[in-house]
């Protein structure tokens, strides 16, 4: 079953952050490929922006930069290019983004629900990802060029 990851959403890290600190996108490609190693699937990783600098991929993991779209719209309409986009699981933490996929006829985990999928059983499949630094909200917000005014 083919795995598709919202990968700057999963990681926490804005596009910009990514070029500052590139060690963050490497660790969460070799923890998933751990993942694909152990339980078998193909996984591709969807990142916000270009590549930020010397490329990574470890064996089994494709790697997509979405520039100059969001990871999210890149997504979105691979979903709408394929002939069964209920074959894909995409895993997000984006409530918004899960919805659009759902609606798009893909299915949906969250990290924690691919992660309990994957570490099923006495196979673990590597550390939980979880941000290194609290979420920049200030940053997304310029980043998606939201007004933080708005209901």
């Amino acid at each position: 079953m083919p795995y598709w990851f919202d990968g700057n959403n999963l990681i926490g890290q804005s596009a910009a952050a990514a070029k500052e600190q590139p060690e963050i996108r490497r660790a969460f490609l070799s923890t998933i490929s751990s993942c694909r190693t152990s339980r078998g699937g193909k996984f591709l990783v969807f990142f916000d922006g270009d590549d930020p600098g010397s490329s990574f991929s470890p064996p089994g993991v494709g790697v997509r930069y979405s520039a100059p779209l969001s990871a999210d719209e890149a997504i979105l309409r691979r979903l709408d290019e394929i002939q069964n986009p209920s074959e894909i699981i995409v895993v997000t933490n984006d409530r918004g983004l899960m919805s659009r996929c759902r609606n798009a006829g893909a299915t949906i985990l969250n990290w924690r629900e691919f992660d309990a999928k994957m570490n099923a059983g006495s196979i673990r499949c590597g550390r939980r990802i979880e941000p290194r630094d609290p979420v920049d909200v200030e940053e997304w917000i310029r980043y998606f060029g939201l007004d933080k005014n708005e209901q």
